[in-house]
């Protein structure tokens, strides 16, 4: 006989709020997943618990609701600490389910275990609250009823998972998340309602709870209370978001504005390229990034021949100009993947990977000095400048550092060369470079420990042999080293900014020496060499004029000299400088004549007294006809323009023989003597027939003519000749 239970309905408010809050609480579940990955790990566990809280309340409320619409012929009731039992299940469900949400990365076993403890802990959820009835007798479930509601909130455990684990990454998926929610909400709520719908009450039972927790205010006050704490919860996720995002854009404004700090400071602002801090970083990031170092990569290094004497003489405003469309130049040539930088005010730098050996990039480097060479008209003036650049390559230069310093190590041999070549680093550099460092350490105390001193090679008239003057030539008696070569220290000097210091010292030394062979009855003319670095100091003019006035020297006296390349370096600027030095008196000569570049316009300019034909075309005059020509036209062409003509490096007889019949005005070299100390060249001079203190010697007469007058027998015809054939003979 079939038992007979109590007829039942149900009412559809209660099982539309039980919809209601389990869809909220799936939409408020992954609201508050997205705030615990967005924040720390403290922030991170508040909104965890919080999250645990108002979700498993709002499934908790969701079943109990479910369990409210059922509606029998019999008073009911419901015992509250067994409906608040219920409560804390609901929760750790909930934190369980927030938990595997918030780590991606669990295994999928894991993620199986905890969907079934969730899918278990549901249904017993609903057990719980029916068992706050107490119906006696005890109520029966309806197996099909119970096992669809179970496998309906599987479904809707399984399907909010994956859905909300696929779309939770997405920073703009409200209406995803919506229809996650609403979609695993209602199957979850359905499984709720056939829980519900499988309790059947035996006929005759009733409520020993009646009277505790029940009647119609049931629904409304658990409905409200508990949609209330999710609508906090949802704005509380809300602020949080907009917190965040504040933060975010406050964090993405403060990374910009660092990076545009960092980039602001590794560019160089006149030319928009890379300074010398960018070019280490980018060539570190090259060198030392992810993956192998390349095979094959070289650093350029370009400087701009005579550029602080340039911006000296035009001025700072056409010196950026000038390096700005140098900029532009060297651009055209830096392919995809180099990496060109202004390094310094007038040095560039190029990084060129995989350039394919020494070869290619010398064709570079060879590229770029034309490039630096060609002319340019920038406001109005029509400038040409030069440069020097040394080269160094990995894997000879093992790191970055090494790189940089190697390719300047080989930029400073190129300009010391004289400019306009390249060089490459090569081994050993850096061992002479030590002794460099070394030895500029000791040349700095030279003149305090009087180390220095001038050695002097006499310079003879080729007519009759009388003595015109003395070279003074400037020499090192190292305490340790002994006699150190001016080959070895002059550079030494030039390159970490001694020579100034040495210049005067040589120019001081000469004018006492003048005043002291004068009170013995010596009036020689002393020359003394320039260096390229005096010869743009703007205090030049007034060092010259304390020198002979603190020694009450004749200005006459005293020659300086000059290398043809370096006045020629800057036309104008050695212009201005020798007319201020001619206004003292003190008489200039170009050296090293022939071996520059000079051109007649220039030349004529120059308030130039004297011409020193370079000894390399002296050497060959006994049996080469073109030497001979050679020099032949040159002394036409001083003589032409004025000029008095010495040839130095004379060592034979035959020698000077020739420049005689040249008419070459003045000879030195080893045949007549060496360069010598004061004293020995005193017992030259007693060899030679002078007695001290019985004979006034006299020097050659001092040039008086007008600088550039050429004599009566000369002109403009006769000028231009010379100077046409001197160009035909040197090519």
């Amino acid at each position: 006989m079939s038992q007979v239970f109590l007829p039942a309905y149900y009412q559809p408010s209660a099982l539309a709020a039980a919809w209601l809050l389990a869809v909220y609480a799936v939409y408020l579940q992954a609201l508050i997943v997205r705030r615990v990955r967005a924040n720390d790990r403290d922030a991170g566990f508040g909104w965890w618990l919080g999250g645990a809280v108002c979700v498993g309340t709002g499934v908790w409320a969701s079943t109990l609701l479910s369990l409210v619409s059922l509606k029998l012929p019999i008073q009911t009731g419901f015992v509250p600490d067994i409906i608040l039992a219920a409560w804390l299940p609901a929760v750790v469900i909930s934190g369980m389910t927030i938990w595997m949400l918030t780590h991606t990365h669990l295994s999928n076993r894991l993620r199986a275990l905890g969907g079934v403890a969730i899918a278990v802990g549901v249904p017993m959820i609903t057990f719980v609250d029916v068992s706050a009835m107490m119906l006696r007798p005890e109520v029966h479930w309806h197996g099909g009823w119970s096992l669809g509601g179970v496998a309906m909130l599987v479904a809707g455990a399984a399907l909010g998972s994956v859905l909300l684990r696929r779309n939770l990454a997405d920073e703009h998926v409200f209406h995803k998340l919506l229809t996650v929610a609403v979609a695993a909400g209602t199957v979850m709520a359905l499984g709720q309602w056939m829980l519900v719908f499988a309790v059947q009450v035996p006929a005759g039972s009733f409520s020993l709870s009646t009277g505790q927790l029940s009647g119609d205010s049931i629904e409304f006050l658990l409905t409200a209370t508990v949609l209330m704490l999710l609508v906090m919860g949802h704005l509380g996720t809300v602020q949080d978001e907009k917190s965040h995002h504040r933060q975010q854009r406050l964090a993405a404004s403060l990374r910009q504005a660092q990076n545009a700090l960092e980039e602001a400071a590794q560019q160089d602002n006149l030319t928009g390229l890379p300074n010398r801090n960018g070019f280490e970083r980018a060539l570190k990031r090259k060198m030392e990034g992810e993956g192998d170092a390349p095979a094959d990569l070289s650093v350029i290094a370009l400087t701009i021949d005579g550029f602080r004497a340039f911006v000296e003489t035009y001025g700072h405003a056409l010196g950026d100009d000038l390096v700005r469309h140098l900029a532009g130049r060297l651009r055209s040539v830096a392919r995809e993947g180099d990496v060109l930088a202004r390094a310094d005010s007038d040095e560039f730098m190029l990084m060129c990977p995989a350039m394919g050996g020494e070869h290619p990039t010398a064709q570079l480097a060879q590229r770029l000095l034309e490039l630096v060479r060609e002319p340019c008209m920038i406001n109005g003036h029509d400038l040409a400048v030069s440069a020097s650049i040394g080269i160094s390559h990995y894997p000879d230069s093992t790191n970055v550092e090494q790189l940089l310093r190697h390719a300047t190590d080989a930029m400073l041999t190129a300009r010391r060369a004289g400019g306009g070549v390249y060089c490459f680093h090569e081994r050993g550099m850096d061992r002479g470079n030590a002794q460099q460092i070394e030895l500029q350490r000791d040349l700095r105390h030279a003149i305090e420990r009087n180390e220095l001193s001038l050695y002097y090679q006499p310079k003879l008239r080729a007519d009759n042999g009388r003595l015109a003057g003395v070279e003074a030539l400037l020499r090192w008696r190292h305490p340790t080293r002994g006699m150190v070569s001016p080959v070895e220290f002059i550079p030494v000097a030039e390159r970490f900014g001694l020579i100034g210091e040495l210049g005067q010292w040589v120019l001081n030394e000469a004018c006492r020496q003048v005043r002291a062979w004068h009170e013995e009855g010596l009036d020689i003319p002393i020359a003394v060499n320039v260096s390229p670095h005096q010869l743009r100091r703007a205090d030049l003019e007034q060092r010259v004029r304390e020198a002979v006035r603190r020694h009450r020297v004749p200005a006459r006296m005293l020659i300086m000299e000059i290398t043809e390349s370096v006045a020629m370096d800057d036309i104008d600027a050695s212009i201005r400088v020798f007319d201020m030095l001619d206004a003292i008196g003190v008489r200039l000569s170009i050296d090293d004549f022939g071996t520059g570049y000079s051109s007649l316009s220039y030349l004529r300019r120059l308030p130039a007294r004297q011409l020193k034909i370079d000894r390399s075309f002296v050497k060959d005059l006994a049996n080469s006809r073109d030497a001979q020509a050679i020099v032949e036209a040159v002394v036409r062409l001083a003589h032409a323009l004025g000029l008095k003509v010495v040839a130095e490096g004379v060592e034979t007889q035959d020698q000077a023989d020739i420049l005689a019949q040249l008419q070459c005005d003045e000879l030195q070299g080893f045949l007549f003597g060496r360069p010598m100390p004061e004293h020995e060249l005193l017992a030259w001079l007693v060899q030679r027939g002078w007695r001290p203190g019985v004979d006034t010697l006299r020097a050659a007469p001092s040039d008086t003519a007008p600088r550039g007058a050429a004599p009566a027998a000369f002109g403009e015809d006769d000028i231009v000749t010379a100077w046409s054939e001197l160009e035909e003979l040197t090519g």
